[in-house]
């Protein structure tokens, strides 16, 4: 067996062609199937362009037949949508139904006249006329349903002797309600009540009986007949009170009164007589049949004729659908004809195939196997040449494509294995990359006996570059960043990105943590000069916590996080620092993860409560609302406060959760009905769409009453993003949520926050209030407080009222709500 290089400059137009073998086995394969081709074609050209002309008219037919069924339906639709609501654009609608029906059934017409089917054309031509008809009937019955008095009789009853006789009989009522009051007498409020109680009386008696008419209709129940029983009841047991009321105390106290007292008791009588008569015509003619005259005419008239054309349709789709059949089967024998002519086709071809594979075998197929194992045994052995003959050019020119591929894909190969491994924009490795070789450092450390650290850093407002100058300037600080780093550090040292803003460093071969503050403290200072981007100059910093191999352990993943909440805990404290990890810091951050998942477990088995504090008026001590609590009572500390879990909670992100469960549960636990309730919200939520969305979804529901609703919102969390915090506060404040600026004096909020966003109230925080009496200034800062409230129309409420001295002073400075430990602890609904 000939190799590649053994004949390297064979030149490819020595050697056969694997193109020239096949064409002269497809030229004589060709020949064969193009001459049995023909003859099939000629013999089913013939057969299929007679019954291509029958399928063309049958399907046009069809369509005639589906556009009249289509154009019936919507006739219908329109008519039934008329007849509920009898506007001019449903009318209009109706018109261009009918019209559109009309055409349908004309084209039809027209098209069977042509036809070879006489019964068809007929048909045809009975629906054209019934068609005609039909639009007559409607035409008719939209006149009828233009006037009231034509399509319900039961109108003028109403009008005449319902609607006047109830109008006269509430004018009495009231005249000698009135008449009654300017006595002005004690022993008259008897008869006050017995009047109050007919009109209340006669009020659901009238409305019990619209309700009856609207329930006829079918607009409150699925049931008229059902409905309509139910309200008939209601009313006689308000005609009999009426009558009751006529009868009994009023007629006592009219014999013990003036004249005319009984004579306006006489006109109601006969009123309520005149009434209830004409209530009874009335349920006569509604239990009728022909109650409404355009129902009538579409029962009677205008449904027959709808189903008589649809029968007729339904009659010639049955008859298209038989020819259909009729030249399926006629089909289905021209096909057992085609498949013997195939069947005799492909006997031919099969010899011909047989032929052609036992040629593609010897000249192309074998030589093609041949040349695969070789390659295959090239592959297994990636340094050598395939060992293969070029018995033809295209073999030759294959061994070389392949030789030029595995080339690539091995190129390929490293810079995939480069891009695994590394971050795309700024070269660095990547945090897969950078634990693996974290462990091999603490391997080879261990064995050393030297230590190995971990910087985990994470730069200071790069967001604010980000929102500023957007994106792009953002990546052009990260990639500068990683050039300065790779300046600071040695070139053993690993630098990595882990993602976002986070950078990490292995350092190695060190004997000393002052080694390693050193070079914190460089990065620090490289990290801090100036950075310029499209004639911007921007600073930035960093907060690196550092974590010390095998002194702080010998887990990667357990040195990467210690590192990290090492450099938390830098961040906290000055920002642009560095901060090792110590005991004190660890065992702070094993009690805090500890807290995490006991309030998750605390959330997850509803072991959280709400206990209310009531809010009273300064002067008058009247209760104004219940402020809403969040409690946690926690198996081993007692009740907790919500300052004791507050940061567990937002490092959790439970924020949303507890407060949408705050919220549904404040409805059931209020502690008297229809109080007022406040909630303390963090406005970081405002800013989350789909939280702001389920609290207007709870209003708009009802699970919520807006108006015993308020919401404080604390201002030191208004800073972030004051367009959608305003936005949402405004939308608030639509539906009728009061809004409450909480801890007021003890964050950073302007007079431009008061100006901005729609508070109703201001709550001046505690420690102001414990300052009466004691700090002068306090006092000053609490009168400036409540003027400058009560100058832009809001209300204060003073926080932790716990002396009389206090409550005393804020009545005086004119306070409106007082609210702490001398008015009510928070306590428990229950």
């Amino acid at each position: 067996m000939r190799s590649l290089q053994a004949a390297p400059n064979t030149a490819p137009e020595e050697l056969p062609s694997y193109r020239m073998r096949y064409a002269q086995i497809v030229t004589v394969l060709a020949a064969a199937v193009a001459l049995v081709a023909l003859l099939a074609l000629q013999y089913v050209n013939t057969l299929i362009e007679q019954s291509s002309r029958e399928a063309e008219r049958r399907e046009q037919s069809i369509a005639f037949l589906n556009d009249g069924f289509s154009q019936l339906y919507r006739v219908r639709q329109q008519l039934h949508g008329f007849l509920l609501t009898p506007l001019e654009s449903r009318q209009a609608e109706l018109d261009i139904a009918l019209l559109r029906l009309q055409s349908a059934l004309l084209r039809f017409a027209e098209f069977a006249d042509v036809g070879q089917d006489p019964d068809v054309a007929e048909v045809a031509r009975n629906l054209h006329e019934d068609g005609r008809d039909l639009e007559e009937q409607i035409r008719k019955l939209v006149e009828i349903r233009h006037n009231p008095a034509l399509w319900f009789p039961a109108t003028a009853l109403i009008e005449q002797e319902l609607q006047s006789n109830s109008s006269l009989f509430i004018a009495e009522v009231d005249a000698l309600s009135g008449l009654v009051k300017k006595r002005a007498s004690v022993t008259e409020q008897p008869l006050l009540i017995a009047l109050y109680e007919l009109h209340k009386a006669w009020l659901r008696m009238v409305s019990e009986f619209r309700l009856m008419v609207a329930d006829r209709f079918g607009a409150y129940t699925l049931d008229p007949q059902v409905g309509t029983q139910g309200r008939m009841l209601n009313i006689q047991r308000y005609a009999d009170q009426v009558d009751a009321l006529l009868a009994g105390p009023l007629v006592q106290r009219a014999n013990q009164d003036i004249a005319l007292v009984q004579a306006k008791l006489r006109v109601l009588r006969q009123h309520a007589a005149a009434w209830q008569g004409g209530y009874r015509k009335l349920v006569k003619m509604l239990q009728g049949e022909d109650w409404r005259t355009d129902l009538q005419l579409l029962r009677e008239r205008i449904d027959p004729r709808l189903r008589e054309i649809e029968q007729q349709l339904e009659l010639l789709r049955v008859k298209m659908q038989a020819q259909r059949r009729a030249q399926i089967n006629a089909l289905t024998d021209l096909s057992i004809r085609l498949s013997r002519v195939v069947f005799a086709a492909l006997g031919v071809m099969l010899m011909f195939g047989i032929l052609a594979y036992l040629s593609l075998d010897r000249w192309i197929l074998r030589p093609i196997r041949e040349l695969a194992e070789n390659l295959k045994a090239s592959i297994s052995h990636s340094d050598a040449a395939p060992s293969v003959p070029p018995a033809v050019r295209e073999t030759h020119d294959l061994l070389n494509a392949f030789a030029a591929m595995q080339e690539r894909v091995q190129m390929r190969e490293r810079e995939l294995d480069h891009l695994a491994h590394h971050d795309a924009l700024t070269g660095l490795p990547n945090r897969a990359f950078f634990r693996r070789r974290l462990a091999e450092a603490i391997a080879t450390a261990q064995r050393n006996a030297m230590p190995v650290g971990v910087l985990f850093m994470d730069l200071d407002r790069f967001k604010q570059v980000n929102d500023s100058y957007g994106h792009a300037a953002g990546d052009q600080m990260l990639v500068e960043i990683s050039e300065r780093l790779r300046k600071v550090f040695r070139q053993e040292d690993v630098i990595a990105r882990l993602g976002g803003d986070e950078f990490a460093i292995i350092l190695q071969n060190l004997h000393e943590r002052t080694e390693m503050t050193w070079l914190a403290q460089k990065a620090l200072g490289a990290i801090q000069r100036p950075y310029e981007f499209n004639g911007h100059v921007s600073y930035s910093g960093a907060s690196i916590g550092i974590a010390v191999a095998p002194g702080d352990g010998t887990d990667p993943d357990r040195l990467i996080q210690l590192a990290d909440t090492a450099m938390y805990a830098a961040k906290k404290e000055d920002g642009s620092s560095y901060r090792f990890v110590s005991p004190e810091l660890t065992a702070h951050a094993a009690a805090q993860h500890a807290l995490e998942n006991e309030l998750r477990e605390a959330i997850r088995h509803q072991q959280l409560a709400l206990h209310f504090q009531p809010v009273l008026s300064a002067d008058g001590g009247d209760l104004h609302c219940y402020e809403s609590l969040l409690r946690w009572p926690h198996a081993e500390q007692g009740m907790l406060k919500p300052a004791a879990f507050m940061n567990a909670l937002a490092d959790t992100g439970l924020y949303s959760t507890i407060s949408d469960w705050a919220l549904d549960r404040i409805q059931g636990e209020r502690p008297s009905e229809h109080a007022v309730i406040s909630i303390n919200l963090s406005a970081r939520l405002l800013h989350d769409g789909a939280f702001a969305q389920r609290l207007l979804k709870r209003i708009d529901s009802g699970r919520l009453v807006a108006d015993e609703l308020i919401l404080e919102i604390t201002e030191d969390t208004l800073e972030t993003d004051l367009r959608v915090a305003a936005r949402v506060l405004h939308e608030l404040k639509r539906r009728g949520v009061r809004i409450a600026l909480d801890d007021f004096g003890t964050g950073q909020a302007s007079l431009s926050h008061l100006r901005r966003f729609p508070f109703d109230y201001i709550k001046i925080d505690q420690s102001f209030v414990a300052g009466i009496g004691q700090v002068p200034n306090d006092e000053k800062l609490i009168q400036a407080i409540i003027r400058l409230a009560h100058a832009l129309g809001m209300r204060v409420v003073a926080e932790g009222v716990e002396t009389d001295q206090q409550r005393e002073f804020l009545i005086a400075e004119a306070c409106d709500y007082i609210q702490g430990y001398l008015i009510g602890k928070p306590a428990a609904s229950g």
